[in-house]
C-alpha cells in the first residue's frame, strides 16, 4: 500500500515537441518565452562591444611595447602604398587585429548563451550539448584532403593554360612568411569557430525559435555573413554559397562541427598560400569561372560530409527535457512503520468509533522467536506478608 508522501509520476506534455533540431534548441527549455531570443541577441552584442574595446587596448599596448615585431617591411614600396588606407592582410598587426576582432565573438556569444540560452551551454555547438570531437576530427580530415586536391587541381589547370590565367606573383607578400604562417595557424581556427558560433549557431537558433522550418534559419543569416566580406559580386556570391552550405550542414548534422571544419580548412589553405606568395590576400575581385568551380566544390564537400555523418550515425536531434516533478513544500515525516488507519485531513471531523473502519489484514502467523515462551513456565515472585516483607519463618 502506498503511503501519502509518494508523488505521482509526471504527466507528459502532449503539446511539446518530442525532438528538437539544431535550429530549434532555444525552444527546448521549459521556461522559453518569445522575448528570450531578443534578450540573448542584445546581451551578446553588449558583451562583444565591451570585449572589443578591451582587445583593441591590449593590441595597442603590445604594438607600443615591441613595434619591430609587428612592423611590415615597406622597403621598395611607394609612398602611396605605405600610407594606403585599405586593410592590408599581409601586415601581421592588421591581420592580428582583424582576427582578434572576430575571435572575441566567442566569449561574447558564450556568456550571452550561458545567461539566456538553453542548458547546457554546449547546445550552442551541437544537439549533444558539447563539441563532438570524433566527428569533428573526421570532418577536419576529410575537408583537408578534398581542399588539397581542389587547390592542386586548380593550380594544375592554371599552369596548363586551362581556365582563367591569374597572376601568380602578387603585388605584396608578408615580410616574414614564417611568422605570418604561425599567426595563421594559431588564430584562424578560432576566427572560423567564432563566425560559425554566431552565424550558424546563435543566429540559426534565434530564428529557429520563432520559425520552425529550417530554411528560414539557414537562409536568413546569409546576407549578414556575406556582406561582412569586401568582395565583388562574384566573390559575394561565392561567400553566399558557402554560407548556405554551412547552414545546411549545421542543421543536417545537428551541430557546428562540419561547418567549422570546412571553414577552418578553407581559410588556413588560403592564408598559407598567401604567405607563400601564391595568391594575393588583398585581392577583392573574382570571376564567373572561379565562382562556378568554387560552388561545385562546396556542393561536393557538403555531400561527402553529409554521407559521412550518416555513416558515423551522428545525432541530428535532441529529445525534450524531462518534466521535473517538484515535491510539495511541506512533506509528512517518513514513518518507520506502515500506517494501519485511514489517513484523515486535519480539518475533517473525528471518525465515529462505532463505525467499522476498513483495516488492512493483520498477519496471523508470526515467526517463532527462539527461547520464548520459556519451557518451564515464567518464574513467580517470592511470597510476602501484608507489609510486603518475606515471612518470618522463611529461610534466609
Amino acid at each position: 500500500m502506498s503511503s501519502p508522501h509518494y508523488l505521482p509520476p509526471p504527466v507528459p506534455l502532449a503539446k511539446e515537441e518530442q525532438s528538437y533540431s539544431f535550429h530549434r534548441l532555444l525552444r527546448r527549455n521549459h521556461d522559453y518565452r518569445w522575448w528570450r531570443p531578443l534578450a540573448f541577441a542584445g546581451t551578446g552584442i553588449g558583451f562583444y562591444i565591451a570585449l572589443l574595446i578591451v582587445a583593441m587596448l591590449i593590441i595597442f599596448v603590445a604594438a607600443l611595447v615591441n613595434p619591430a615585431t609587428w612592423a611590415a617591411d615597406t622597403s621598395g614600396a611607394s609612398d602611396s602604398m605605405a600610407i594606403e588606407a585599405e586593410l592590408d592582410m599581409t601586415s601581421p598587426i592588421e591581420f592580428a587585429i582583424t582576427m582578434a576582432s572576430l575571435i572575441i565573438m566567442i566569449p561574447a556569444v558564450y556568456l550571452a548563451y550561458l545567461l539566456l540560452g538553453s542548458k547546457p551551454v554546449g547546445l550552442l555547438i551541437s544537439v549533444a550539448g558539447r563539441l563532438r570531437w570524433r566527428w569533428f576530427g573526421v570532418a577536419i580530415g576529410t575537408s583537408a584532403l578534398l581542399f588539397a586536391a581542389y587547390f592542386a587541381l586548380n593550380f594544375g589547370l592554371t599552369a596548363a593554360g586551362v581556365g582563367e590565367q591569374t597572376d601568380l606573383n602578387p603585388t605584396k607578400v608578408p615580410a616574414d612568411p614564417l611568422f605570418f604562417a604561425l599567426l595563421v595557424i594559431l588564430l584562424t581556427p578560432f576566427q572560423c569557430a567564432a563566425e560559425e558560433l554566431v552565424f550558424r549557431g546563435a543566429m540559426m537558433q534565434v530564428i529557429g525559435s520563432w520559425l520552425k522550418h529550417p530554411l528560414f534559419a539557414i537562409l536568413l543569416p546569409v546576407p549578414l555573413f556575406t556582406f561582412g566580406h569586401l568582395y565583388d559580386v562574384y566573390g559575394l556570391l561565392d561567400v553566399s554559397a558557402f554560407a548556405i552550405a554551412a547552414g545546411y550542414l549545421s542543421w543536417r548534422t545537428g551541430g557546428l562541427e562540419a561547418a567549422m571544419a570546412m571553414h577552418i580548412i578553407n581559410n588556413i589553405f588560403l592564408f598559407l598560400l598567401g604567405a607563400m606568395g601564391q595568391i594575393d590576400m588583398n585581392e577583392s575581385s573574382s570571376s564567373a569561372t572561379s565562382l562556378i568551380f568554387s560552388v561545385i566544390f562546396t556542393a561536393l564537400l557538403t555531400f561527402v560530409l553529409v554521407k559521412l555523418s550518416d555513416k558515423n550515425k551522428v545525432a541530428r536531434t535532441a529529445g525534450p527535457i524531462p518534466q521535473a516533478t517538484k515535491p510539495p513544500l511541506l512533506q509528512p515525516w517518513p514513518m518507520a512503520q506502515p500506517m494501519y488507519h485511514q489517513p484523515q485531513a486535519y480539518w475533517a471531523p473525528p471518525m465515529d468509533p462505532s463505525v467499522q473502519q476498513a483495516q488492512p489484514p493483520y498477519p496471523q502467523n508470526y515467526p517463532p522467536v527462539p527461547g520464548y515462551p520459556p519451557t518451564g513456565g515464567y518464574p513467580t515472585a517470592p511470597p510476602t506478608d501484608s507489609s510486603g516483607n518475606p515471612p518470618e519463618n522463611q529461610d534466609r
